[in-house]
Formats: structure tokens, sequence, C-alpha cells
């Protein structure tokens, strides 16, 4: 064998070498960049579903927050329901004692009129013809006290307000009330 075979060899064995060491850093490199990849796809698969999840429990938690708003108006709802109804209860309890207590008064006041007709003489013969409360225009006009019947009275004509006269200088005779009734009237008969 001659140097220049063996130099053929030993070029030979050197660029196998070589080849071989270019191949092994190629797969070194490859297998990295494969590396690489299957990281960045891992770390993006992890992301996507880190997203997915908080979208899905953002997404549950203003459900939830929608039911409990629900729930609290139904809630607010049924409350007032429930108020509107015991009052509107409680306003039917109290209208029909008042009904009750009014028939009664109704009641004995007829009972006890013809008999306070018969004895109550009257001038020429005549019973007297003094109005009787539900005649006249304020209605409840007896339990009305003398600040009650001075504001009343703004609103009536002066027709109104002498019958009112009359049947309290008959009654009750309040001398506050008769005199801010002739200032009404008196006012009234001006204008």
């Amino acid at each position: 064998m001659t140097d220049q075979q063996s130099q053929q060899r030993i070029n030979e064995a050197a660029e196998q070498f070589s080849d071989a060491l270019v191949q092994s850093y190629k797969a070194v490199a490859e297998r990295g960049v494969s590396g690489q990849e299957r990281s960045a796809q891992l770390t993006e698969v992890f992301f996507n579903q880190t997203i997915n999840n908080l979208r899905a429990q953002s997404e549950q938690n203003r459900q939830a927050t929608e039911q409990l708003a629900n729930q609290q108006q139904r809630q607010a709802e049924a409350a007032q329901t429930l108020s509107r109804e015991s009052v509107d209860a409680y306003m039917a309890f109290m209208d029909s004692m008042f009904s009750y207590w009014q028939g009664g008064i109704q009641t004995a006041e007829k009972v006890a009129e013809p008999s306070s007709l018969s004895s109550t003489p009257s001038i020429g013969g005549s019973i007297s013809s003094q109005p009787s409360e539900a005649e006249l225009p304020l209605e409840n006009y007896d339990k009305l006290s003398a600040n009650e019947v001075a504001d009343r009275i703004e609103k009536l004509n002066a027709e109104d307000i002498e019958r009112l006269r009359d049947y309290e200088a008959k009654n009750k005779n309040r001398r506050t009330v008769l005199e801010r009734m002739d200032a009404r009237i008196s006012a009234a008969s001006e204008g």
C-alpha cells in the first residue's frame, strides 16, 4: 500500500467522520428544534386550556350572579306583594269595623228619632226642619275638630257655609267655628 492509498483511506475516513459528526449535530439540532416545538405546543395547549377554563368559570359566575339578582328581585316583589296585601286586609278590616260601628250609630239614631220627634213641640204644630248631619255639605261633620271645619269650609260656597253655620249654632255652638264661618260668608258676599 502506498502512501497515496493510505492518504486516500485517511481522507475517506475523515470524510466519513465529518459526515457522521454533521449528521449527529443535525440530529441534535433537529431534536432541539422538535423539543422546542413540542414545548411551544405544550405551552400553547396549556394557555388555551387555562383561557378556556377562565372563560367557562367567568360565564358560570355571570350566570350565578344573574340568578342571584333574579332571586333578589323576586324576593323584593314578594315582600311588596305581602306588604300590600297585609295593608289591604287591614284596611278592609278597619272599613268593615267602621261600617259596623256606623250602622250601629245609624240604627240607634233611627230608633231614637221617632220618640224625640213626637215629644218635641214645634211652632205652629209642624216639625222643625233642622238638617241632619247626613244632609250637610261636609261628611262626618260632628266628628270634625274646629280646625278641620275651618280648613274644609274654604272650598264651600256661601249657601253651604250658611247651612253648616245653622247646624253648628244649634248643636255644638263652637265660637271659633261660628266666627270663621261668619268671616267666610261675609267674604263671599263681598266677592
